[in-house]
């Protein structure tokens, strides 16, 4: 039987190290630790002529805030630079594919199998979408945001962030349906778009480097959390005997 205890506690440890694995792949920035010798992007860089896409860049003191529901309604597509301080956010849970991944799964055998546009964000371990997030803006209205999973997690924390440089997109209809009840609750003008602050170009050129950091913080934390999980319970179980 004590065999059988510590077999199935063994696995339970290995269960835990995969979860909280999964969560440190997901929502640590790794892209913000590999980018962290960048500077802000001033408002004057923006204007300076150059039809750069400064989205997902950190943003600096000037570049002007989305403080109220009439700023975001007045924010229109082809403005290139916008930033936001939120006080709060809810999850949807719902997510869709980030543009720099296929939407094709492909097999060693040539074969290949279409990636769903919109998903859980549960089921996301590698970061492949981005999920839709209710921002409250300063004036307490919400509206429809994708966001870096960690920035997202700092303001669950309560912390105070300035989110990256972003702009105005059409919502994915499908994430749309699915998310309609928890926006008619919370009075999001869908309507007007989604408030999109992740770097593009970044991830694709850099994709294959963030799925490994990823696959090795997750496979660090089994092993590290797993193994302090089941040296600790067998010391109890030794103490026990003793």
């Amino acid at each position: 039987m004590k065999k059988l205890v510590v077999k199935v506690f063994d696995f339970i440890a290995v269960i835990i190290g995969l979860l909280i694995g999964g969560f440190l792949s997901k929502n640590v920035g790794w892209e913000y630790i590999l980018r962290m010798r960048e500077d802000p992007v001033s408002l004057e860089q923006t204007e300076d002529g150059i039809s750069e896409d400064f989205t997902g860049l950190l943003a600096d003191d000037d570049i002007p805030r989305i403080e109220n529901m009439q700023a975001w309604e007045d924010t229109w597509a082809d403005v290139r630079c916008v930033t936001i301080e939120p006080i709060s956010i809810i999850s949807t849970n719902i997510a869709v594919r980030h543009p720099w991944i296929s939407p094709y799964r492909y097999s060693r055998r040539g074969g290949r199998r279409k990636r769903p546009d919109v998903t859980y964000a549960i089921l996301d371990v590698f970061d492949e979408y981005g999920e839709y997030y209710l921002l409250q803006l300063p004036d307490e209205s919400y509206i429809l945001a994708q966001i870096p999973a960690n920035y997202a997690w700092k303001i669950k924390l309560g912390q105070k962030v300035t989110l990256p440089i972003g702009v105005k997109r059409s919502a994915h209809r499908q994430a749309l349906s699915q998310i309609q009840e928890i926006c008619e609750k919370y009075q999001v003008n869908t309507d007007e778009g989604v408030f999109y602050c992740i770097h593009d170009q970044w991830n694709e050129a850099h994709y294959n480097l963030l799925s490994a950091v990823r696959i090795a913080a997750c496979f660090i934390a089994v092993i590290g959390i797993g193994s302090i999980l089941i040296t600790v319970f067998h010391k109890i179980l030794k103490a026990e005997d003793e």
